[in-house]
């Protein structure tokens, strides 16, 4: 009967252990992420060309995030910041690409435009309070709809285009 509690303790405690080393090994993923993250995030803080570089990036697939998704890199300050890896599933944007998103960004009007096409997008504020309204009464079927097409507009116009 010992002999048996001692094996069922045994493999308790091998299972602890191994449970224990995953989350240690994982923490250490988790930092290493979060570290290229910040660093990204320093990045685009400290140079204009690479916040340029992120919301071109940005206007050709906003539901990528720079340090989680692709990663930015500058050797040195002379030197324009560039693609170094890209992770997320999508494809990765052409070289093209990036420069027809880069000027547009650096057209004057471009935040002007981006502004527009995401308030055209969005329900009228009538429609919202009717919604609202209606909510409130015990009838939430509009309020889903409005709520989605927030949602939508959202999800397609991210606001600020910035990269974070």
């Amino acid at each position: 009967m010992f002999d048996g509690v001692l094996n069922i303790v045994i493999v308790v405690l091998i299972s602890v252990c191994i449970m224990v080393y995953i989350l240690w090994k994982n923490s250490r993923k988790m930092d290493e992420a979060i570290q290229v993250a910040a660093q990204q995030r320093n990045l685009v803080k400290q140079d204009e060309r690479a916040l340029s570089l992120c919301r071109a990036i940005r206007i050709l697939n906003p539901n990528v995030t720079a340090g989680i998704d692709y990663i930015i890199r500058q050797d040195s300050p002379d030197q324009d910041p560039y693609i170094e890896e890209w992770l997320a599933d999508t494809a990765r944007p052409a070289e093209a690409e990036i420069n027809s998103a880069l000027l547009e960004i650096s057209d004057a009007s471009h935040e002007d435009k981006y502004a527009a096409m995401r308030r055209a997008d969005y329900p009228s504020v009538e429609e919202q309070l009717d919604a609202a309204y209606q909510a409130r009464q015990g009838d939430d079927a509009k309020q889903i709809e409005v709520d989605e097409k927030i949602r939508r507009v959202k999800e397609h116009y991210p606001k600020g285009g910035g990269c974070f």
